[in-house]
């Protein structure tokens, strides 16, 4: 019979040797590494996983990954221009009962968005993270669905026509090509019954079902459109008409939220047309702080457990990784003193965020300022 053998207790068991620091100047991420005792060591050997050989499934977002996407965004740079938040969501019609199958549908639809955002927008680059949620409404009521948030840097900034105390984010338009695509998605609106009378809302009050479109000073706006035209009227026989270009209200960019909803349609391919004007969401956040609660609330929320069990791939990744406006990364060996001193004071900065205890035996990270670590590191002496 086997004996089964006891892991060497580490309680109380705190490693000062080796200390080395490894601080994203200009970002957030702070990580302090000790080396480990030999209690630890023999644990690691008789114990831990080993290394190597064929890497398994990706099986849901497990802490690992989760820990390995904060640190990620944690280094980069918050003195870059901020991102825009954007929501990919899929349309009951694309709907798949095999989980890993639907998973990989999804995946190949972000894949050749990325591609079309590539061309009308080379330095686009950022972060996107898979989100698996049950539909609230629809024929698939209560049914999984995956859908997409993503970071965005990179991407050209405009006044809104019409109201220059406001900034969006745009794309250039490269060609006709893409305004003949989105004329021809208008046309299908305007000869439908979605864009017609103002609908009562199931909350109360009013809702237009019909989003916002705009090239240049252009606009549709579910029954309004402003304005260049008086009425609704005039701008359907503008549209069935294909005379845009004539009466030059075509430009040389548009609204991200437009290109991406329309970009994205096209490129799921559900045939609803009501997915195009709930498909996609694009937010404009004004704070870094903003970018930081946006992470905490949705690319670093957990999935649900039974999903670690299924073979749905990775449930993150970086896109355009080169032009990301990565921090500079600074290590450092550091004495035992200096090692020691760093992690309690980042030890008292957790439990003061967490409110509550927490041990720290061999290493510890915090998202916070690294340039305010860095001044706690005392200056090499002069050897002169």
């Amino acid at each position: 019979m086997k004996v089964k053998q006891a892991h060497c207790s580490l309680d109380g068991d705190y490693s000062n040797a080796n200390p080395r620091l490894r601080v994203a100047d200009g970002g957030r991420l702070v990580q302090l590494r000790f080396a480990r005792s030999q209690a630890a060591e023999w644990n690691a050997e008789m114990f831990g996983s080993h290394f190597g050989g064929v890497r398994g499934a990706c099986r849901g977002f497990s802490f690992s990954s989760r820990r390995r996407m904060m640190e990620r965004l944690n280094s980069v740079s918050v003195a870059a221009s901020l991102p825009a938040f954007v929501t990919l969501t899929f349309p009951d019609a694309v709907f798949d009962d095999d989980v890993s199958a639907f998973a990989k549908f999804g995946k190949s639809c972000l894949d050749a968005w990325f591609k079309r955002l590539r061309r009308v927008a080379p330095s686009a680059c950022g972060f996107w993270r898979l989100e698996w949620q049950a539909r609230k409404s629809g024929a698939h009521e209560g049914k999984l669905f995956p859908h997409f948030h993503l970071l965005i840097w990179g991407l050209e900034t405009r006044r809104v026509p019409g109201n220059s105390e406001l900034i969006e984010h745009c794309v250039p338009v490269p060609d006709s090509q893409l305004q003949f695509s989105l004329f021809s998605t208008l046309k299908s609106f305007v000869e439908s019954s979605v864009v017609g009378p103002r609908r009562p809302s199931p909350r109360g009050g009013e809702h237009r079902r019909v989003c916002a479109l705009v090239i240049g000073d252009w606009r549709v706006d579910g029954c309004d459109v402003s304005p260049k035209f008086a009425n609704r009227v005039e701008a359907q026989s503008l549209v069935l008409d294909g005379r845009f270009e004539k009466q030059g209200y075509s430009s040389d960019s548009m609204s991200f939220q437009d290109w991406a909803s329309l970009s994205w349609y096209h490129v799921v391919q559900g045939g609803d047309i009501n997915h195009f004007t709930a498909g996609c969401r694009v937010e404009r956040v004004k704070t870094w702080g903003g970018v930081v609660s946006y992470c905490a609330k949705y690319m670093a929320k957990a999935d649900a457990e039974f999903l670690s069990s299924l073979p749905v791939g990775r449930s993150w990744g970086v896109f355009n990784r080169a032009l990301v406006p990565w921090a500079k990364i600074v290590e450092m060996d550091l004495t035992e003193e200096v090692g020691v001193r760093l992690r309690r004071v980042a030890r008292r900065y957790l439990e003061h965020r967490l409110g509550r205890r927490w041990k720290a035996s061999y290493g510890i990270t915090v998202f916070c300022d690294g340039a305010q670590f860095l001044r706690l590191v005392p200056p090499d002496p002069d050897p002169y």
